[in-house]
């Protein structure tokens, strides 16, 4: 029996069939106040009737914080009108996002059972997402959603992609990009015209619903100009790519340090983010620092597509528990979606001579250099004090390797460059953070004198 994929990324909410998609839009509905349907799409009056919108629900129910009774009946009420109409006769899938929690997902399936929906089972997004592209290589799946943003990694050995594990944070979400984006074209309105586009509910949602293709616009041409009436008066301001990509800067510092935390250092592995967030100007420069990376933009919508097509297990007999799938092979024919290399613009830095700590500079030549917190008098060990919390006796060791400054793991806690997880050995660089352990302590490489190119 065929079967239909609800995909429930709430910054475009998407539902296929045959591996086409039939609907996707934000999960922005109205709470039934004030003369308004509940559940009926209100990305369109967002600005207009904040009061009467709730743009928080579905992520509130999936991971089980907030007012679940209000955010179950939004949940449902969006339901019922996104989907009933396609699945007559059909079977469901839901794709899961990675801030999914299993009560959120229970809570869920007891809407949908209320509903009537034959549900057959949930399937992890980024894992369906890296199985429909056919991935050979390890894969960190970006989430962009709403109000949150969240990565996953995704491990793809024996023909099969298996995931690994999922973080999040509340920065970076759409709706707080498109707020710093808003108080930009405020604050460079009211300097150079004296009016204020949000002071006006009206105005402010005609900038809101222009945001997407002004900073699409800046992002290719270098630069977006933002057209108001009011009246008889006309007002405009010309916005620099520069100024959409420094306005934005926290946010992608949060979304970045997510694919820092998933990706072992200095290994190569696929990027997958929405198309909407490859897009973003000054985003893309961001993950030149992932050098040997590849990155991949999906459509919206994507994941649900790719699911219904699967050939997914049959439901469970119980009338009260579905599976959840986090493991699937590898589609045979995947989709075919353009990767660009990453680092290829990045200079890569020179050896660094010494490792900077608590105030002395330690030469890294001619031997070999030891960290631990192992007593010793040897000159080429750094000995850390006994009580540090997360570093090992005998931590890293810094070699030669040929031209090249080499980091060795030996601890039990882990060591980091720039965030980045060391997988046994890594090439370092001057300008390099190196993190012993957790919380641990940090030291600098830093490159004194002449350096060969």
């Amino acid at each position: 029996m065929s079967h239909v994929a609800l995909e429930l990324d709430d910054r475009a909410v998407a539902l296929a069939a045959g591996g086409r998609l039939l609907s996707s839009a934000p999960s922005a509905v109205f709470d039934g106040t004030g003369e308004t349907t509940i559940g009926a799409n209100a990305w369109q009056a967002l600005r207009l009737r904040p009061r009467a919108i709730s743009t928080r629900h579905l992520g509130a129910l999936l991971t089980q914080r907030g007012m679940f009774a209000r955010a179950e009946a939004l949940v449902e009420a969006e339901l019922k009108a996104r989907v009933a109409e396609h699945i007559e006769g059909q079977r469901m899938w839901i794709v899961a996002p990675a801030q999914a929690e299993a009560a959120g997902l229970t809570a869920l399936l007891g809407i949908t059972r209320r509903m009537g929906l034959p549900v057959d089972g949930f399937v992890d997004s980024a894992t369906v997402i890296t199985a429909g592209l056919g991935s050979e290589q390890n894969t960190i799946v970006l989430e962009l959603g709403l109000h949150h943003a969240a990565a996953t990694s995704v491990d793809c050995s024996g023909s099969q992609a298996r995931r690994r594990r999922a973080v999040h944070t509340e920065r970076g979400g759409l709706i707080e990009l498109y707020q710093v984006w808003l108080d930009l074209v405020s604050t460079t309105m009211v300097k150079r015209t004296r009016f204020d586009p949000l002071h006006d509910a009206a105005t402010e949602q005609h900038v809101f619903d222009a945001i997407s293709s002004l900073v699409l616009e800046a992002a290719s041409t270098g630069s977006a100009t933002v057209s108001l009436t009011k009246g008889t008066d006309r007002f405009e301001v010309a916005l620099t790519r520069d100024q959409f990509t420094q306005a934005a800067q926290p946010i992608y510092r949060a979304i970045v340090s997510l694919l820092h935390q998933l990706r072992p250092a200095g290994v190569p592995v696929a990027i997958v983010m929405p198309q909407v967030a490859a897009q973003l100007p000054g985003l893309r420069e961001q993950l030149e620092q992932f050098v040997g990376c590849d990155l991949i933009a999906v459509p919206d919508g994507f994941a649900a597509a790719a699911t219904s097509l699967l050939d997914l297990p049959p439901p469970l007999e119980s009338e009260t528990a579905v599976a959840l799938v986090r493991r699937l092979p590898l589609v045979p024919e995947p989709t075919a979606l353009e990767k660009e290399s990453l680092g290829q613009r990045r200079v890569a830095g020179p050896a660094p001579s010494h490792v900077l700590w608590d105030g002395r500079a330690y030469p890294l030549q001619p031997d070999t250099l030891v960290v631990g917190r192992e007593p010793t008098s040897n000159p080429r060990h750094i000995t850390l004090p006994d009580g540090l919390a997360g570093v090992s006796r005998r931590h890293c060791t810094f070699v030669h390797d040929g031209e090249e400054l080499v980091l060795l793991d030996h601890s039990s806690f882990g060591t980091y460059v720039n965030g980045e997880r060391v997988q046994e050995r890594v090439r370092i660089y001057a300008g390099d953070r190196v993190r012993l352990g957790e919380p641990g302590v940090e030291l600098t490489l830093i490159a004194v004198g002449p350096q060969q190119p």
